[in-house]
C-alpha cells in the first residue's frame, strides 16, 4: 500500500491523500487550499493524480477544507463513491453549495471562470454513501475502512484503512475534548502508519471553563459600554456550540437578555442537520432534548437567513451579538459587521477558530489596526481577543493523547501533516521524544510505500 500526500502538507488547508493499492485507487478528503491569492492558484492546478483513475473517496468531515475540491475531482473524472457518516454528507452538501455560490459571484467579480459550477456539486448528491462509527467497510477492491468518532463537528470521523495486509490511520480533525454537544474523541487501538493533524501541535488550550468566563466576560463588557460582540464562527459546530453555552448563560440568568443574532444562512441549515441527528450528541445534550430543552432556540436569539434582515441589524440598538461566518473572516456576512464595527472602540472581536495564514481573520489575530475590507481601508479600534478554549482542534496534549491509544498495534511510523511548519515541525519531534515513535513532515506530493517503511531514517 502507497500513499501519496496531496494536500495540507506544511500548511493546514486542501486535505488530500491518495491511497493507492495492488488493486484500488483511494483519495481521502479533497479539500479547498484556503489563504490568499497563493491558495487560488494551487487550487486551480491538476491533482497530482488522474481523478478517473480513483475507485472512491472517503470523506472525514464537513469543512470546506477537506471538501472543497470534490467537485472539481468529478468535474475532472471521478466516478466513484464518496463514503463518510451520514451527518457528514449532509453538512457537505450545504458547504458546497454555499461556497460555489459565492465562488462563482468572485469569479464573475474579476472575470475569470469559477473553479467548478452548480451543476457539478449537485452531481455529488447521488454518489454519497454513508457508514456507522465501528462498521467496517470494503468501498474499493481489497480496501476496508473503519470509522472512528474525531469529536471534531458533528460526523467528524478518523479512519482506519485496511489493504494489503496492512493498516494507514488516519486521524482527520481531532476534537477539542471535552466540548459541549459532541462525544469524545475515541482511539484506534492499532496501526503501522499513523497519519496526524497538528493544527495546534505546539499548543495548548486554556482549559474548557474558560470558555464561559470568557464569553461571559466579553457581555457584560458590551452591555456596560452599549457595544457590540461579534463572533466569527464557522458555520459547523463552533456555531451551535456557541448557542448551546449562550443559552446556558441565559437559563442560569448568568448574562442579561440582550438580542442575539446567528447571521448565517449556512450555519442556520447545519443547525437543522444537528437536529435530525441528536444520537450523534453526547448523553448530556440527548438527555436535555429529551427533557424538552430547545438550546438551539431561545428568547432574544434571531436567524437572519435574509440579506434584507441582515441588513436591519444594523439598525438594531446596542448591546447586541452577533455571530456570522466565515470562521476564518475571509468572506461572508462577517464582513460587513467588520466593517461597521471594527472602527468602534466599543465593539469586541472574539475570535474563537483557527485563523490560517493570510486571512482576514489572522491579521486581525496577529494584531494588525489597519485592514481592508471590500476596498475600503478600516482603522480597527474594537477590542480583538483570541480564546483557544473554543478551538475545535485538538492542542498538544490531546494529539499526544490519541497516539498513545494504539495499544493493540503501535505504529512504526507517524506522519505529521495539516499544521503550519511550525507547528508540524515541532510535533513531529515531540512524538518521537514523548512517544517514541519515529516521525517525519511529509511534503506536498510525497509518496510513501508502506511496505517500506521499517526504519526511522525512511
Amino acid at each position: 500500500m502507497k500513499i501519496t500526500f496531496c494536500g495540507a502538507n506544511r500548511e493546514v488547508t486542501g486535505s488530500c491523500y491518495l491511497i493507492k493499492t495492488e488493486h484500488a485507487s483511494v483519495v481521502l478528503d479533497c479539500g479547498m487550499f484556503q489563504g490568499g491569492k497563493y491558495a487560488e492558484d494551487k487550487n486551480e492546478m491538476p491533482f497530482p493524480f488522474d481523478p478517473a483513475q480513483v475507485d472512491a473517496a472517503i470523506v472525514t468531515h464537513a469543512h470546506f477544507d477537506h471538501t472543497g475540491r470534490l467537485p472539481k475531482l468529478h468535474k475532472e473524472g471521478f466516478r466513484g463513491k464518496l463514503w463518510s457518516t451520514k451527518p457528514t454528507a449532509e453538512l457537505s452538501m450545504i458547504t458546497l453549495r454555499d461556497s460555489v455560490r459565492l465562488m462563482q459571484e468572485e469569479a464573475e467579480r474579476h472575470q475569470r471562470p469559477a473553479l467548478y459550477s452548480q451543476e457539478e456539486v449537485e452531481s455529488l448528491e447521488g454518489t454519497w454513501q454513508s457508514i456507522e462509527y465501528g462498521t467496517e467497510r470494503e468501498i474499493a477492491p481489497g480496501v476496508f475502512i473503519t470509522l472512528s468518532d474525531a469529536g471534531h463537528i458533528l460526523g467528524s470521523a478518523s479512519v482506519k484503512v485496511r489493504a494489503d495486509n496492512q493498516v494507514i490511520a488516519f486521524s482527520g480533525d481531532l476534537g477539542n475534548t471535552p466540548v459541549p454537544l459532541l462525544r469524545n474523541t475515541q482511539a484506534i487501538d492499532e496501526a503501522d502508519i499513523v497519519v496526524i493533524e497538528s493544527t495546534y501541535g505546539n499548543r495548548v488550550h486554556e482549559p474548557g471553563s474558560h470558555r464561559y468566563a470568557i464569553l461571559k466576560e466579553a457581555i457584560w463588557e458590551i452591555v456596560k459600554n452599549k457595544g457590540v460582540l461579534l463572533l466569527p464562527s464557522f458555520a459547523m459546530e463552533r456555531t451551535q456550540e456557541l448557542l448551546y453555552e449562550l443559552h446556558h448563560l441565559h437559563v442560569t440568568k448568568q448574562i442579561p437578555r440582550l438580542p442575539i443574532f446567528l447571521d448565517s444562512p449556512m450555519a442556520i441549515a447545519a443547525t437543522d442537520v444537528f437536529r435530525h441527528h441528536i444520537d450523534f450528541l453526547n448523553t448530556e445534550a440527548q438527555n436535555e432534548i429529551h427533557n424538552g430543552e430547545d438550546f438551539f432556540r431561545f428568547s432574544g436569539l434571531t436567524f437572519t437567513e435574509h440579506g434584507s434582515e441582515s441588513k436591519q441589524i444594523l439598525d438594531v440598538p446596542t448591546p447586541k451579538i452577533i455571530i456570522a461566518g466565515s470562521g476564518m473572516m475571509n468572506g461572508g456576512r462577517i464582513l460587513h459587521h467588520l466593517r461597521n464595527y471594527l472602527g468602534k472602540r466599543n465593539t469586541i472581536l472574539l475570535i474563537i477558530g483557527f485563523q490560517v495564514e493570510g486571512s482576514l481573520g489572522r491579521h486581525l489575530h496577529d494584531g494588525d489596526r489597519r485592514v481592508h475590507i471590500f476596498g475600503q481601508e478600516i482603522d480597527v479600534h474594537a477590542k480583538v481577543q483570541s480564546c483557544g478554549a473554543f478551538s475545535g482542534h485538538a492542542d498538544y496534549p490531546r494529539l499526544v493523547h490519541w497516539l498513545q491509544g494504539f495499544q493493540h498495534h503501535p505504529p512504526r511510523r507517524v506522519f505529521v501533516t495539516h499544521g503550519e511548519l511550525n507547528s508540524a515541525l515541532s510535533f513531529s519531534q515531540a512524538v518521537e521524544e514523548q512517544v517514541g515513535i519515529a516521525s517525519g513532515v511529509p511534503e506536498y506530493g510525497e509518496s510513501v510505500d508502506i511496505a517500506y517503511v521499517n526504519h526511522p531514517n525512511l
